[in-house]
């Protein structure tokens, strides 16, 4: 069960998208497609961090005023997946495409 709030739901498909791609594009060249998906991974994070700051950028807040109270409350954007707004999903995806990225180096060529 994948749980979003907003747009969260594109951190995963900007990951999936764009790692699926290069992956694709590194097999056709002939690498590994494990070095297209670490490099995917690290475009990836690029491309959240800067959707994710854009979406939940706080000068996108509204303010409102209650009617029965006549309090002032803010609104804030929120855009997250598994409640962790989705900009910080940049850094766990870069993670793990420096983790994959540390495996090619190590191991080499394991298409082959």
């Amino acid at each position: 069960m994948v749980i979003w709030k907003g747009y969260g739901i594109l951190a995963l498909v900007i990951a999936i998208a764009i790692g699926a791609l290069t992956s694709y594009a590194f097999s056709k060249i002939g690498s590994t497609e494990d070095l297209g998906a670490a490099v995917g991974a690290l475009i990836s994070a690029i491309v959240i961090w800067v959707v994710g700051n854009k979406l939940n950028s706080p000068a996108k807040a509204r303010t409102m005023v209650d009617k029965q109270t006549g309090q002032e409350v803010t609104v804030k954007p929120n855009h997250s997946l598994f409640f962790i707004k989705m900009q910080y999903w940049a850094f766990i995806i870069g993670a793990i495409g420096l983790v994959l990225l540390i495996k090619v180096a190590v191991h080499g060529d394991s298409s082959s």
